[in-house]
Parts: structure tokens; sequence; C-alpha cells
């Protein structure tokens, strides 16, 4: 049979070509870069990521969990200054801290004002402290000198005017900062396409698990007529409701179902995946997420032991903050430690390999 052509459409088809993945060039914030001090204009983008992505959240919120481990250990003189915090009015300085270490994974750099009994600044004993106020990381601005060296801060009101702070005002945690770059990086930036992969897969998922129980139908009646089409439309909306069967003249209709899942592409491995994606950025491993499975105990104990350095790592760093920002002296202990499970296997190991020297008979003097 002859081909009209002139009655054909054609394609060009898709382009065969592959584009090759690459990163763009980044180069940091540097002081003097930018005419105005430097201000988080991402926050409120990673904050929302924070707070409706349940797998970065839980991330970030074990992390600062292990960090501050049972509490706070002090001497009873920094215990009766760190009790006087309160943060926005219904906090411990727990509490606070641990927000501290949040904000610090999710924006790059959390703050808290340092008040004062005396609105004078922080004696070289911290003995003057009474409060430390979280603050919104995305009102912050950070003032800096032609040197590239922090000098203060601004932090936008409400009426949109600037309030000048000084350097010894803000207790200021920076995560990841590289370079001589004017401000921290967190751990989201990096996650956001993975954690908009989970999302949209998820929504997708929705709708395919719904089209088990509501499948797609695609009915093909024999007819053309419009008032015939709208006719049948509302009688099997109708049926379809009440969960009624419909009856029409044998080839009156056909009808072809459309069955979601069928192209043999399993998405939950995919979503798996890029959930442990996710959880390798934040730097917590499976294992403590409790979504470890078929692991042996050597090789638990061996992750254990990398977590646990990860964690001191993050609780030295804190230390040192608090000594040096607040000027008082914090101890926050690791309530568990697996170094001395290991220690006590080696010397069990030991003694297993070990031989106990036979005493001589009397044919072996």
């Amino acid at each position: 049979m002859a081909m009209d052509v002139k009655n054909t459409t054609t394609s060009s088809g898709l382009d065969q070509s592959l584009s090759i993945q690459t990163t763009d060039a980044e180069d940091v914030d540097r002081a003097g870069k930018q005419k105005e001090p430097w201000q988080s204009t991402m926050w409120q983008t990673y904050n929302a990521y924070y707070k409706k992505h349940l797998s970065v959240k839980s991330v970030i919120n074990k992390l600062s969990l292990w960090v501050m481990g049972e509490g706070i250990e002090a001497d009873e003189k920094t215990k009766k200054i760190l009790d006087k915090i309160v943060g926005w009015g219904k906090e411990t300085a727990n509490e606070v801290f641990d927000n501290q270490i949040r904000i610090k994974h999710i924006n790059g750099d959390s703050y808290a004002e340092i008040i004062t009994s005396d609105e004078q600044p922080l004696k070289p004993n911290g003995s003057n402290l009474i409060n430390l106020k979280p603050l919104n990381p995305g009102s912050i601005k950070h003032v800096t000198n032609s040197q590239g060296m922090l000098t203060g801060y601004k932090q936008v009101q409400t009426d949109g005017k600037d309030k000048p702070l000084k350097l010894g005002q803000i207790f200021h945690l920076v995560m990841n900062r590289t370079a001589d770059e004017v401000h921290g990086t967190g751990d989201i930036e990096s996650l956001t396409t993975f954690l908009d992969k989970i999302k949209q897969l998820d929504e997708d998922m929705s709708v395919m698990f719904h089209r088990f129980i509501m499948p797609l139908l695609i009915w093909k009646l024999n007819t053309d007529n419009p008032a015939a089409i709208t006719k049948f439309k509302l009688q099997e909306k109708e049926a379809w409701n009440k969960g009624d069967n419909m009856v029409a003249p044998e080839k009156a209709v056909d009808w072809d179902l459309i069955e979601a899942g069928k192209n043999g592409v399993n998405p939950m491995d995919w979503r798996n995946k890029w959930t442990e994606e996710v959880i390798k950025g934040g730097g917590v491993p499976a294992l403590i997420m409790a979504i470890e499975s078929g692991s042996t105990e050597a090789s638990s104990k061996m992750v254990t032991l990398a977590w646990e350095k990860v964690v001191k790592k993050e609780q030295m760093e804190l230390e040192k903050q608090v000594k040096a920002q607040l000027h008082l002296k914090i101890n926050l202990p690791q309530s568990i430690t697996i170094e001395e499970s290991l220690a006590a296997d080696e010397g069990k190991d030991a003694n297993r390999f070990q031989t106990t020297p036979q005493k001589a008979g009397k044919d072996q003097k």
C-alpha cells in the first residue's frame, strides 16, 4: 500500500549526542569582593530542606544528640553561670548549644547573642554572662575589614534597619570555612540534589500507589457523538464512585487498563540509594541511624570507632569555642566508647593464642 507522504508527519528524533556533566567553577566569598557586608541569602532555603525532609533532619539531629551526649560537665562555678542561660526564655544551656550545632550544620554559621548582667563586655572569667539568645542566621551580616578580618556584625531588624553588634556580643560557630571565605558552609548545600530527587520520587510513588487502587482506564466507544460520550462519562463516573457494576451493549464499549509499576524499574531501590547518599553527606553512618543490616560485629565496631572520632572532634571544637568566646571551661564526655571494647577483644585474642609452658617430667630433667 502506497504511503501518502504529504499527510505524514516527520520528526528529527532525539539528539543522540551525550552531554558531559560537569561542575561549575566557584570562588570563595572574600572580604572586599562585595560592597555590602556578607549576609546569608540561602538560610530560608536550607531551613526548609531541614524541616521538610526527614532524612536530613534525622541525620543532623542525631549528630547533635551524640555531640551533646548526656550534657555539659563543668565545675560548680561554671555550672552556676550556665544555669542562668535560658535562651529565648524556656531553654537550658544544653538546649542552646544543641540548637547552635544543628544550625551550624544546616546553614554553615550559627549565632547567639551574648547578654551580660551589666551590658558590659564579657569578663575574662565569664562571670557576668546571664544568657545566650539564639539568633536567626538569615538576619546577621558579617562586617570585615580590608584584610579580611571579622570585626563585628549587623543584625537586620524587623523594620529593615541594621543593629550594629560588636565581635564580643555574638557567640558564632562556623563550619567548613574554606580559604579566606567570610562564612562557613553547611551540609545541606551539597545534598539538595538528592533531597529533591527523593521528594519527587515520593510524590510520583503516591500517584503510582493510588493507581493500584484507582487504575487509569482508556474507554473506547463506538461513537463520536458528543452527547453520547458525555452521557457515558456521567454514567461511568457515577458507577465508579458508588462501586457498582456498569452494563453496556456488547461491542458498544471497549477499554484498556493502564497498569502502574510495569516498566521493570523498582523506584524504591533508587530512593534507598539516594537516602543513603544523604546520610553519607551528613556524615552519620547508617549503623548509627539504625538502618544498617547485615554487618558483622567486627565491621560494626570499626564503624562505631570511626563515628566516635567524628563526634569527639565536634565536641572538642565546641569546648574550645566556648572557652575562646565565653571564657568558660566545659567538658562534653562521650557516654559510650568502643575503644574499651576493642581493647578487651585484643586482650582475649592475645590470651587465646598464648601457650602455657608445661612443667618438665622426671624423664625430661
